[in-house]
């Protein structure tokens, strides 16, 4: 009998198993671009060795870690521009006090930005929510000063019409990289950082639905391994909560279901990778 009953409960673990990884498998194929093309190496597919990361907060580079980290692994030269210091934003869970959070978040960043290894972070004071209203031209200024600094063949940020969340900070950064770009004078390719659109319009309601409508074709996916995207919200403590307090989903499903980076390039003339 004891040996009928290991083998029932044998039975019912491997069903469970069998269960759980059926669930996996179609949570992904529901959350994922179908037919993207992947990304074998930065410097191969992309033609870099400099790379420049232009984003509006502190916890945005999290959208784009793993094309970070790939190119660091591969020696090629990576530099951060973080506009804002995000000292508006809402703790999730609280860790300091408001007046202070501009403090912490930048800390935040920065560790985030040691912890892959990126050769060159810049953390910009230009005002958390602010972005839209700040003088453009200013804004273009810095960039291009980053870009004069950095050096980047391939300059990676938000799609400005789209930003990922219709956030107008994340709007307006991704207009400034795209000016900026273009004024430089220099051969730089612009990438733009998507969200999956089957994701977006499954799960993100109305407003997904619309920055589904609005992203363009992705050309390319870089494998985001789950335990760097969970190690990434686990340094932004002050945001650690935030994918629960928003999308009722914890780091560790989202990304066991979202396992890859999109990217577009922003010159519609080039078709796919090198």
């Amino acid at each position: 009998m004891r040996r009928i009953a290991l083998i029932a409960i044998a039975a019912a673990a491997a069903a469970l198993l069998l269960a759980v990884l059926a669930a996996v498998l179609i949570g992904r194929a529901m959350v994922a671009e179908p037919g993207v093309e992947r990304l074998k190496g930065v410097r191969e597919d992309l033609g870099a060795e400099r790379l420049l990361f232009v984003f509006a907060h502190p916890d945005d580079e999290i959208t784009a870690n793993a094309l970070m980290r790939r190119a660091v692994e591969e020696g090629l030269h990576v530099a951060l521009f973080t506009a804002t210091r995000g000292e508006a934003g809402t703790q999730y869970p609280p860790v300091v006090d408001q007046a202070h959070l501009g403090v912490v978040r930048e800390g935040e960043a920065r560790k985030h930005g040691f912890a892959i290894g990126v050769n060159r972070h810049v953390v910009e004071d230009l005002g958390d929510g602010r972005l839209a209203a700040r003088d453009f031209e200013d804004l273009v200024a810095r960039v291009l000063a980053e870009i004069e600094a950095a050096g980047p063949d391939i300059l990676v940020s938000f799609h400005p019409e789209s930003a990922i969340s219709l956030h107008p900070d994340h709007m307006t950064i991704g207009r400034a990289a795209r000016e900026a770009v273009a004024r430089s004078g220099r051969e730089i390719g612009l990438v733009y950082v998507l969200a999956p659109r089957p994701a977006l319009t499954r799960f993100g309601g109305e407003n997904g639905a619309r920055i589904a409508a609005l992203q363009p074709d992705p050309d390319f996916a870089v494998p985001a391994p789950a335990r760097d995207k969970r190690r990434a919200w686990a340094i932004h403590e002050s945001q650690s909560e935030y994918l629960q307090a928003v999308y009722g989903m914890p780091p560790w499903l989202m990304y066991a279901l979202w396992t890859r980076e999109y990217y577009a390039f922003a010159d519609e003339g080039r078709e796919g990778l090198r």
